[in-house]
């Protein structure tokens, strides 16, 4: 992709995956998910994890790591046990002088003769009409796709992707969707010594990420704000040992300077690396979704990570999940950046602010504050696609 081109998510869709019967995230620049316990965070960070899983490595491991197909699909009571589950991406992507939307995304259900997956694939794209495919039912049409033949169980954008520069562009936008539930004792842990500079979802391998950007600015960048969250903290650096990764903190003291491995460190320091890995990481991931960011961190060091992602967000979509009253009063959490989860008789669904609380928000009070007075009301409907999964209504009449 050239610097010229920018391919943007703009939305995930979501069709009877777990307690999401039809749903879309629109996300901002710098989106903040707020909800109860129990809502569906989690099976957002899941869904963004799946569809990675199901181009990177193939769509039926993706669903054997999850126990199969009946166990992501929307379990709602009363629904018939066998629906179409979905996913699917909408893409803004600007070229040099133009721009077009772009719908990917894919439904399956099990055969009830075969038992093999049935899957509906698409790629749409508006105006133009150049690379479009369908697949359904073993066939495919699209004009770039005559003589392909159709995978079983599998996705074909992974496999037709070199062809196209666009399918290409989509495919490795969908491969860094990265979604992060940090645990700071696996950032301590020794990890194996690997080659990704990838984070894992937990931040196990730290010390790898650490290591592919030593020497550089992002590396001063991380440093930089580490040493705001934790006071004296000069740098960190990831040292190789009987083959694993282990990182030594070092923190200047009146006396000279103290090392430390990860395991004499606090965990809002361990998590403050993580979240600020997370953003910096190599390839620059689409989106960043981190979960519960305010664990075991201080208010103001909250305000340093939630200043990072802001600046962060000119680069790559930022998702927070927060129910932290601190996080939601930082100047960053504006209403337009607001989405609301909500569970009700098993179903997940999420919100915008209703027009009146934005403008609260706005020029009255923080979200935090509302959200602390109980007075953070929604809009009277949830966000859904119309038309489909795929359906570019939306898009078009906007």
């Amino acid at each position: 992709m050239s610097e010229s081109t920018q391919v943007i998510v703009e939305e995930i869709r979501l069709q009877n995956f777990r307690a999401f019967e039809n749903t879309l995230l629109h996300l901002s620049d710098l989106t903040f998910l707020v909800g109860r316990n129990g809502a569906g965070k989690t099976s957002l960070l899941d869904a963004m994890d799946f569809l990675r899983e199901a181009v990177s490595d193939s769509l039926e491991n993706a669903l054997d790591r999850r126990g199969g197909l009946q166990k992501v699909q929307s379990m709602k009571p009363g629904r018939k046990a066998n629906v179409r589950m979905g996913i699917a991406v909408i893409f803004s992507v600007r070229f040099p002088g133009r721009q077009i939307k772009v719908a990917y995304g894919f439904e399956v259900k099990n055969s009830v003769k075969t038992g093999a997956l049935n899957i509906h694939e698409c790629f749409i794209t508006y105006p133009s009409s150049e690379s479009i495919f369908d697949r359904k039912d073993g066939l495919i049409n699209g004009e770039k796709t005559k003589g392909v033949s159709s995978p079983t169980n599998n996705l074909i954008l992974p496999l037709i992707a070199r062809s196209d520069s666009l399918w290409e562009m989509v495919l490795n936008s969908i491969r860094n969707l990265r979604a992060y539930e940090f645990s700071p004792a696996d950032i301590a842990g020794t990890m194996e010594i690997g080659e990704r500079s990838t984070l894992n979802r937990d931040g196990s391998n730290a010390g790898d990420v650490l290591k592919a950007i030593e020497g550089t600015t992002d590396y001063t960048w991380v440093i930089k704000r580490l040493g705001m969250i934790t006071e004296g903290i000069s740098k960190v650096h990831a040292e190789a040992l009987l083959g694993r990764r282990i990182l030594y903190f070092f923190r200047k003291q009146e006396d000279g300077e103290l090392k430390f491995d990860a395991s004499q460190v606090s965990q809002g320091t361990l998590r403050g690396l993580g979240v600020l890995l997370a953003l910096k990481q190599k390839p620059t991931p689409s989106v960043v979704l981190i979960d519960e960011i305010e664990n075991s961190l201080h208010p103001s060091a909250l305000s340093v990570l939630l200043d990072a992602a802001l600046s962060s967000s000119k680069d790559t979509r930022v998702v927070l999940t927060s129910h932290s009253p601190e996080v939601l009063s930082h100047s960053s959490v504006t209403g337009d950046r607001v989405r609301m989860i909500e569970w009700s008789r098993g179903i997940s669904k999420i919100f915008h602010l209703s027009s009146e609380t934005q403008k609260s928000v706005n020029e009255i009070d923080s979200v935090g504050w509302m959200l602390r007075s109980n007075s953070l009301w929604t809009g009277p409907n949830p966000e859904t696609f119309k038309g489909g999964l795929f359906s570019m209504k939306r898009e078009i009449e906007g």
